[in-house]
């Protein structure tokens, strides 16, 4: 049995992945939607609300913008939800979390990205399967949010932070990385799962995340994969540049983008990408120069 939990912008949308759900799950569940078509809640509030209402022991947070390929997928849930080691379990996610400001899927390939999901935007599919084996459940580091179950007292144990996380971003990782001390994470790729949007890339999301990697950073880096000393500064500095470079163009405020920079010269005080970055960063407050 399994409480599943929407935060709902739209009835129509809730009421077609409503009976969606009612086709597929297989067995007893109940639908908590949570009315947030005045954006009056941020979604760790909206959840957090969502499953202090659940009467059932397996909790289900998913969007409404999706659909399932997988019958009596809830037959599948269960099972692993019972073991107690189960933290939380996912269809995408990533193995590895870098000690940087970065979503799960900043490192990219099957080395690092669990995934199988079909993403349909304006009327074009695309299926996206990425896995280092044939595989269907692989324990990662963090699972994105667009679906994601645990047992209630895991959530209990591990609320969403709603003070430190008021928007719609990072809840997933921040989930995740507070339950990855203590349970496993893992994705099930044997759950077939339709995606009807794509993230955006706005302020909104480069605060968040850079948020997220500072109150979060002792937590960092972590994962299901051990990567050698090397190839783990390698990555964090590219993973550092390449959001860096994306906060400066959405006009990352002075005091952070001070803080950040100085915390990427660390790794690598005279590494080329930084100093460039660091002149980017300087011509766009003071001058307002774009490069």
């Amino acid at each position: 049995m399994i409480s599943i939990v929407i935060c709902s912008r739209n009835a129509q949308a809730l009421k077609e992945v409503s009976q969606d759900v009612e086709n597929t799950i297989g067995i007893p569940y109940e639908i908590i939607g949570i009315d947030n078509s005045e954006g009056q809640y941020g979604i760790c509030e909206a959840y957090n609300i969502g499953a202090g209402k659940s009467k059932y022991d397996n909790l289900c947070f998913m969007h409404e913008d999706i659909r399932f390929h997988t019958p009596d997928w809830g037959k599948l849930v269960v099972p692993l939800l019972a073991d107690i080691k189960t933290g939380v379990l996912g269809v995408a996610g990533g193995a590895y979390m870098v000690d940087a400001p970065a979503s799960w899927y900043a490192l990219s390939g099957p080395k690092y990205i669990r995934m199988k999901v079909i993403h349909t935007v304006g009327g074009e599919s695309t299926s996206i399967d990425v896995r280092p084996t044939e595989e269907t459940l692989f324990s990662v580091a963090v699972v994105d949010g667009l679906w994601m179950c645990c047992r209630k007292e895991v959530w209990a144990e591990f609320r969403f932070d709603q003070g430190d996380f008021p928007e719609f971003h990072c809840y997933d990782i921040d989930f995740c990385t507070r339950i990855f001390v203590k349970y496993k994470i893992y994705v099930n790729l044997g759950i077939s799962v339709e995606h009807f949007s794509t993230g955006s890339y706005n302020k909104s999301w480069y605060d968040n995340v850079s948020k997220y990697y500072l109150v979060r950073r002792s937590y960092l880096p972590f994962g299901s994969i051990q990567l050698a000393v090397d190839e783990e500064k390698a990555i964090t500095l590219k993973v550092f540049h390449e959001f860096m470079s994306g906060y400066i163009n959405v006009n990352v405020s002075f005091g952070r983008g001070v803080n950040l920079l100085l915390r990427c010269l660390l790794l690598e005080p005279f590494n080329r990408d930084t100093l460039w970055l660091v002149k980017k960063f300087f011509k766009k407050k003071f001058f307002n120069i774009n490069t």
